[in-house]
């Protein structure tokens, strides 16, 4: 039986992929959030009039925007969902956009993830906060409520928007290190904006090496999120050495915090809706990830007891909380 045109899984591939790279650019420019908050118009998109007038027409017809009376474009309901989870959208085409459209050269060799072709760690940052707003946050501060701690250290801080959230919870103290300066000078900003230059301290550094974040001694939590699986791409024993080396820094009882991604859990048409995508990024870094039971392993191996482990509502997460014996 021949497949009607309207059934051919192609042009739904073809219709996300510009759908998700027009949107995330809106982010990018900036001016997404003022389309949420009020609509746009097409001289607010930029000096190409033409293609301004072009992408609010395209978002228009599928129905992602609507024309009020006026001249402003303004979301619709689809649209609306769609801003709410724009993290994803800018964590993908905006910090792997590059990367995946030279994805050819990097398979036969021609180009070098790291060096000829990179990610844009400011929008992996930018997405990942906006995608643990979301669906990371509320599980992250129902755990943080159930222990008791006056001082955080974050490693892998990105633009610090967690951090601050965990400062102002708490009352507390805390400490981000960051190896990008982008992500640092941004997480300065919003420190500075939230008035808490006195109570946080932003240090960019190499979060990898244990024995240079600072202060550790004096913390009584560790958060790390989508950060650990960095540090397992140079091996197992690797992790094992690094987290042990967190642990006898950590005074007795402090607790850490991780949230990774699991890997898919078959080889064959899997039902997770974003870890083989993620996975597939990973690789591009020759990173792998570890499922929840090898989490379980290589903190018990690095000394720390498992408390707690929740699967929020970010597709195919763990948040890990364990605690430095007393």
């Amino acid at each position: 039986m021949t497949q009607h045109i309207s059934q051919r899984r192609a042009f739904d591939y073809l219709r996300g992929h510009v759908t998700c790279t027009v949107f995330a650019s809106l982010g990018i420019i900036g001016v997404l959030d003022e389309l949420a908050e009020r609509g746009l118009r097409v001289a607010d998109l930029g000096a190409n009039q033409y293609l301004a007038e072009a992408t609010l027409r395209y978002l228009a017809q599928r129905d992602i925007v609507i024309r009020d009376d006026g001249d402003f474009y303004v979301l619709t309901e689809a649209g609306r969902d769609l801003y709410a989870d724009r993290g994803y959208l800018m964590w993908l085409s905006g910090g792997y956009g590059d990367a995946l459209h030279h994805y050819g050269d990097l398979l036969t060799g021609k180009r070098t993830f790291g060096s000829d072709i990179d990610r844009d760690v400011r929008w992996v940052a930018v997405g990942t906060a906006l995608v643990g707003q979301r669906d990371l946050r509320p599980e992250v501060m129902a755990i943080l409520d159930e222990i008791s701690f006056d001082s955080i250290a974050d490693i892998g801080c990105g633009n610090a928007h967690f951090l601050i959230a965990a400062c102002q919870a708490s009352g507390g103290r805390g400490v981000g290190v960051d190896i990008s300066p982008a992500a640092c000078a941004e997480a300065n900003h919003e420190v500075a904006e939230a008035g808490l230059a006195d109570r946080i301290t932003i240090y960019e550094a190499d979060g990898s090496d244990a024995a240079t974040i600072p202060q550790l001694e004096s913390v009584q939590l560790v958060v790390t999120f989508f950060f650990l699986h960095e540090v397992l791409e140079h091996g197992y024993d690797v992790l094992v050495s690094y987290l042990r080396g967190l642990c006898d820094r950590l005074p007795a009882g402090a607790y850490m915090l991780t949230a990774e991604e699991i890997p898919p859990t078959t080889e064959q048409n899997v039902p997770e809706v974003l870890t083989p995508e993620y996975s597939l990024t990973q690789a591009l870094m020759e990173q792998s990830l570890l499922t929840e039971e090898g989490w379980r392993k290589v903190f018990g191996e690095a000394g720390f007891e498992i408390v707690r482990l929740v699967r929020p509502n970010l597709p195919d997460c763990r948040l890990v909380l364990v605690r430095k014996p007393i």
